[in-house]
């Protein structure tokens, strides 16, 4: 399935191939975006990328970069990223490295390729992912790898926020709560599942196309004067 549509503004959306990624890209395809969209999956209609390597980040802007004949997206929405659990005292280093290097070196990576596209067209917007895991700690699928790179994310956000102000380019993230997509895992446990619906006052979980809402407002130009903030996504669950 392929996202790449005709439309007024361009978007380039990582983790296209599933989740809030897929969202994201469905629903600004559907409101005009013209959307090319990055998946480490090899997935028809997108552009195949693995946001920790820089030659294979590289490659896959130059892709779109040839797809939209040397024009720069308008908008980044960097949603590809991974969900692991484990407690902190049988957290290995790789398992550090893996989770760290997906979240946050990928941020930065995939960030800083589509900013220097923007810088040298008049500007845009960026959009990372981050979690409510970097405001709340989590006793029943306890992660601190996850918890930390969403934490770097968010002073990640801030920083480009800084740095790239003076060039037009806004930056901001979007925290998800507890969002049924395939990543998932603790509506598999039935007696886990009701005690976090507890502590949400919406008392349910949000879903993939509620959180790209968000994403592409803060893609557009009706967030023109919002840069360096967190939006939470979570129904409440922060406030509780």
């Amino acid at each position: 399935m392929s996202f790449v549509v005709p439309g007024p503004r361009r978007l380039v959306v990582t983790g296209a191939g599933s989740g809030i990624g897929r969202a994201t890209a469905a629903l600004a395809a559907a409101r005009g975006w013209t959307v090319a969209g990055l998946d480490l999956a090899e997935v028809e209609g997108l552009v195949p990328c693995d946001i920790t390597d820089e030659d294979s980040v590289r490659e896959a802007f130059r892709q779109v970069d040839s797809l939209w004949d040397g024009q720069a997206p308008h908008a980044l929405v960097h949603c590809a990223g991974v969900y692991r659990f484990k407690p902190a005292t049988l957290t290995t280093a790789a398992d550090w490295d893996a989770v760290v290097n997906l979240n946050a070196r990928g941020s930065l990576l995939v960030a800083a390729a589509a900013a220097e596209r923007m810088t040298a067209s008049g500007g845009g917007s960026v959009v990372l992912l981050s979690s409510i895991a970097a405001a709340r700690g989590d006793a029943g699928e306890p992660s601190a790898a996850y918890s930390a790179s969403k934490g770097a994310v968010e002073a990640l956000t801030r920083q480009l926020a800084v740095e790239w102000g003076p060039y037009e380019i806004r930056c901001n993230a979007v925290a998800p709560g507890v969002i049924d997509t395939p990543m998932t895992t603790v509506s598999h446990h039935p007696e886990a599942f009701e005690q976090v619906l507890r502590r949400i006052p919406a008392g349910r979980l949000g879903t993939a196309e509620e959180v790209a809402r968000v994403c592409l407002f803060l893609a557009s130009e009706e967030s023109a004067y919002v840069s360096g903030t967190v939006i939470a996504v979570d129904g409440g669950q922060g406030a509780s």
